[in-house]
């Protein structure tokens, strides 16, 4: 055994430092463990909770029954599997008439989520029983016990739904619904050749197989033939079967859903730049306290392979000690962090396996703590090897160079961590780019700033000795301060931008297939019943089949789901209240004109002044392109791929659509609207509005509790770097100790040194929490904007908070005799 490394281990373990770096790697290890399993069991909870809209992760549809092959490529991958049928019929009792939405389901449906009614059945639906929607209830006016007929079919009612699954596929979930056993769709006799139906494949298994069923689905859809000749146009071949998953539904839950992706991938490399700025405050302070050591080393004959061997073998002591008692707090934390959203989020299905955790995360965080280690440590491990034995009796500044060093490798390693913590490579490069260049410029400007100050000789120069070092340490006290900010910022502007997708007022009522002839009428009652609405927009069923007379690229068709299908056209004089134009002119001009939504035409390649041509059932138009829009699509208003000048088409080729507010007091008036209008499908999207708040509620909690867990990261750092400016002052308050000075004077001057450190670094960290909220608000597409509130508490906040630390954590000084307080420098 090196005979160094007895001592070295008995002088290390009576120091602090040797402490403080243990506790950081046991952080970096425990709080990315904890954090990494979380997020995943995070993604995979909200990912079932989209996969509930769907009833199951996977939904294959057709306007055709679906093809044995699927159902026996879902059985190769022990896929669970459930088939629905859904299609319109008319309702009847004898004396009201409505137009519903039938969905026929066999006893496995839902593969996910529940589907909830009263009274609660002892088994799945039976034939000759419907289940009823509230709404169809109403209109119909039936109770449960009631008969009702549908179509050719009379069925009992033997429950209302209380909540319903599968509702993914556009509004029409969400029309008045009733609810049939698969083998009475044949006793509706509602199916006729013409009958417009959806078959749908339910399936549900594990990751990896859904994964596999889409590749080779998406196998199957390169190999078929794209395009066929219509009227003289090559146009794509109609082919209704489409594959959906969780992600694939609802974009209004899917919006939320991708922003908590963003938010706990930015936590992750937070969390890793947090427990990395600990690791090299500990380490360096842990440098400083043995340099005299190892100089009395050298003096004594020990040679630097001796001294380097003694302190790798002191490092993989501490860093075993690290993982072992890191592995059990980040189990423990893991298990505590999932246990409290159970109880703070019981919506979420949350599994803890110590089993997964310690195959999955936990050896990660381990490599990569113990590789950011090795990159902050190793310079100030080269710096101790060279140092000179003279350092014995002279006290030394830093080597700027070995800083340096050290501040790349450190830096290096922390983007590999990052990277391989968080899989995201844009992300993460943005983040550690943006902080890397933003410390450079600010570091520069702080020392020149420090500089400045220290040669105008005046009283406060006292105050600034070594530039270089103090700036180092602002800059590392405001980084650490900002990262923990940053998450609270963005918690903010999150919660800001998804109660702006859910105003007061939104409608709640979609209203499509409105007649022509009735279209006035239906205006004129609105107005009379006070409900805000947005205009009515006339409906078109066209496709898209050519650009400047050249029919789109088979590549384009094959990979554009626009030119594979018919898309709903409209004409209008004015754009819709939330579309902007960002490129062309503002209004129509002419007819012929048409408005693309901006997405769509970068996809495409279609460019202002461009001519596309449309197949309409009354044949081929032709329409300029005039401007380009951005479109919220999150909205509940209609909005439209394509948006046609006045007079372009025949508005009584289609119907009209559009969607209103109706007030909760106002409900029973809407009834009578909709026995008023019999012939137009009227959709209630409250509840939609309802999954979305539900979904919304939930991710709010845990971007709360991951903030809370990313500030306990940073308090270590805090710690760390406030502990290096006390561990600098402690020889300078015994010195004036020695000399006399008052205690008065001493905490004086350490409370207003510490705390113009202080000051200064909360400015700097409100610079810092902005930028990195900027970048990441572009990543999540949220609006990027200032927040003044944070540049007045901050630096207030730092500056009283560093000085009342400064005071305090060095008066205890003044009371112990100088020659002790010497004494206890390198303690």
């Amino acid at each position: 055994m090196n005979p160094l490394f007895r001592p070295l281990l008995t002088q290390s373990f009576k120091s602090t430092g040797v402490y403080l770096l243990l506790i950081a790697l046991i952080l970096a290890i425990s709080a990315t463990t904890a954090l990494k399993f979380s997020n995943e069991q995070i993604q995979n909870a909200v990912a079932l909770q989209a996969a509930e809209m769907l009833a199951g992760d996977l939904v294959l549809s057709d306007n055709k029954p679906i093809a044995p092959r699927w159902e026996a490529a879902a059985d190769e991958l022990a896929l669970k599997q459930s088939h629905v049928t859904v299609f319109s019929s008319m309702a009847h009792t004898g004396d009201e008439f409505v137009m519903v939405n039938v969905k026929a389901i066999d006893q496995a449906f839902p593969l996910r989520g529940e589907l909830r009614v009263a009274p609660q059945p002892a088994a799945a639906i039976q034939p000759g029983e419907v289940w009823v929607s509230q709404r169809a209830m109403e209109l119909l006016k039936i109770q449960v016990g009631d008969t009702l007929n549908i179509a050719d079919g009379a069925f009992q009612v033997t429950a209302s739904i209380e909540h319903d699954s599968n509702q993914e596929l556009g509004f029409s979930g969400f029309s008045p619904t009733v609810i049939i056993a698969q083998q009475d769709v044949a006793r509706t006799n509602a199916i006729q050749v013409g009958s417009r139906i959806n078959y749908r494949l339910l399936m549900a298994g594990t990751p990896q197989h859904t994964r596999q069923f889409e590749q080779d689905f998406k196998q199957y859809q390169e190999s078929l033939p794209k395009t066929q000749e219509v009227d003289g146009q090559n146009i794509s071949e109609p082919d209704g079967l489409r594959l959906r998953n969780a992600s694939e539904g609802n974009t209004r839950l899917m919006r939320p859903i991708a922003n908590l992706d963003t938010f706990l991938q930015l936590a992750n490399i937070l969390t890793i730049l947090l427990c990395g700025i600990a690791i090299a405050l500990t380490s360096q302070r842990y440098v400083q306290q043995n340099q005299d050591h190892i100089a009395l080393m050298r003096c004594i004959g020990a040679t630097k392979k001796q001294i380097l061997g003694a302190y790798l073998t002191l490092l993989a002591v501490v860093l075993l000690l690290a993982m072992l008692l890191g592995s059990a707090v980040g189990i423990t934390l893991g298990y505590g962090l999932l246990q409290l959203m159970l109880q703070l989020i019981p919506h979420l299905q949350l599994q803890f396996s110590a089993v997964e955790m310690l195959l999955g995360p936990l050896p990660i965080a381990m490599l990569t703590s113990a590789v950011v280690l090795l990159g902050f440590i190793l310079p100030s491990l080269w710096q101790l090897l060279n140092t000179p034995p003279i350092r014995v009796i002279r006290q030394q500044e830093k080597s700027v160079q070995s800083m340096l060093w050290m501040l790349l490798t450190g830096t290096l390693s922390l983007m590999l961590f990052s990277v391989v913590l968080t899989e995201n490579i844009v992300l993460t490069l943005w983040v550690m780019g943006a902080i890397i260049l933003l410390c450079s410029v600010l570091y520069a400007v702080v020392w020149s700033f420090l500089k400045l100050i220290r040669n105008l000789k005046s009283g406060i120069s006292a105050y600034v000795r070594t530039p270089y070092q103090t700036a180092f340490q602002i800059t590392a006290l405001a980084l650490g301060l900002s990262l923990i900010t940053v998450l609270a910022v963005l918690r903010t502007d999150l919660l800001d931008r998804w109660q702006q997708q859910l105003p007061e007022g939104t409608p709640n009522q979609f209203v499509y297939g409105l007649p022509p002839f009735d279209m006035p009428e239906f205006q004129t009652q609105l107005e009379q019943l006070g409900w805000h609405s947005t205009p009515l927009y006339p409906n078109v069923r066209g496709r898209l089949v050519a650009k400047n007379d050249q029919p789109f690229a088979e590549a384009l068709i094959q990979h554009n789901n626009s030119l594979r299908r018919e898309l709903n056209l409209t004409q209008a004089e004015r754009f819709p209240a939330d579309n902007l134009i960002v490129a062309g002119q503002e209004q129509f001009s002419q007819v012929g004109q048409v408005s693309v939504e901006a997405n769509t035409a970068q996809e495409l390649g279609i460019e202002i002044g461009d001519t596309l041509t449309f197949s309409l059932p009354e044949g081929l138009l032709q329409a300029k392109v005039i401007n380009l829009r951005s479109v919220e699509w999150e909205s509940f208003s209609p909005n439209f791929f394509f948006i046609f000048s006045p007079q372009t088409m025949d508005e009584n080729a289609g119907s009209y659509l559009g969607s209103f507010y109706v007030p909760e007091q106002d409900r029973p008036a809407l009834v009578q609207l909709i026995q008023q209008f019999s012939n137009t499908v009227f959709i209630d999207v409250s509840l939609i509005l309802e999954e979305i708040k539900r979904i919304v509620n939930v991710l709010v909690q845990i971007i709360t509790i991951l903030a809370v867990l990313v500030a306990v990261s940073g308090i270590l750092v805090l710690i760390a770097c406030l502990n290096l400016l006390m561990d600098e002052r402690k020889r300078e308050v015994a010195l004036l100790r020695s000399f006399g000075s008052s205690k008065q004077k001493l905490k004086r001057m350490m409370s207003l040194e510490i705390g113009l450190i202080g000051g200064i670094a909360g400015v700097v960290a409100c610079l810092f929490a902005e930028v990195i909220s900027a970048i990441a608000s572009y990543r999540m597409e949220l609006a990027i904007q200032p927040h003044w509130e944070i540049w007045l508490i901050l630096p207030v906040v730092m500056t009283l908070l560093c000085a009342l630390i400064g005071r305090y954590r060095l008066s205890y000084l003044s009371d112990i005799p100088p020659l002790q307080s010497l004494r206890e420098m390198n303690q």
